[in-house]
């Protein structure tokens, strides 16, 4: 599908408000805050359901319109001049045989079915060839899932290439009186991303209702 790329502006910090609190982090061995809360994932599971639709393709899709509803998430800081991205695209972890994963380098779509399309294919080509290339992703966030593990906490290994990149887990879903909850970790770059940006994000997920 041909989509026009993820566009950059660049931020003033002259005018940009939270510049101090930018800098007060941007030197730190390991600047990264993480939080992990339970969701509840019963509407998106069911419309999963019936559509036919893998469950990881719905709760990515409502993780990516999440992520796109909140500005910091979007922001990086590449060579040390702050950008913020006017979309950002998911990177997914593939399961492969023997236990494997994949990287994938996925795409947000607003559109749910083209969004499905694209990236299920996208899935299955690294499924036969593999990629665990890293490089210039700063106009992704990434998406990871963990789904035999109901967790209460999740953190990453930390690498400075990905240091404003936010990491999103999807843990395993379990059943809760009529409902069905999932935790999802949030693993940011405190220097743009406060406490009350994680509220907004989750804010967000909870509002996402697939078509």
């Amino acid at each position: 599908m041909t989509t026009p790329p993820p566009t950059p502006r660049r931020i003033d910090l002259d005018t940009y408000p939270r510049a101090d609190i930018l800098r007060a982090f941007a030197d730190r061995s390991l600047p990264q805050l993480s939080v992990t809360c339970e969701v509840d994932v019963t509407s998106i599971r069911q419309t999963c359901q019936t559509l036919g639709v893998s469950f990881f393709l719905g709760m990515s899709y409502a993780v990516s319109r999440a992520v796109q509803a909140v500005p910091a998430f979007r922001q990086r800081v590449i060579d040390g001049v702050l950008y913020e991205y006017d979309r950002t695209d998911p990177g997914y972890t593939v399961a492969r045989d023997g236990g494997l994963f994949s990287f994938c380098d996925g795409l947000h779509l607003d559109d749910f079915a083209a969004y499905c399309r694209e990236n299920q294919a996208r899935m299955d080509a690294v499924k036969l060839t593999p990629d665990l290339s890293v490089g210039a992703k700063h106009h992704m966030f990434f998406i990871t899932t963990v789904p035999w593990l109901s967790f209460t906490a999740f953190t990453h290994p930390y690498d400075p290439l990905y240091a404003y990149i936010p990491v999103i887990t999807l843990g395993k879903f379990s059943a809760r009186s009529d409902t069905w909850v999932m935790p999802v970790a949030v693993q940011a770059h405190h220097g743009v991303v406060d406490g009350i940006h994680l509220a907004q994000f989750y804010e967000a997920l909870a509002a996402v209702r697939l078509p």
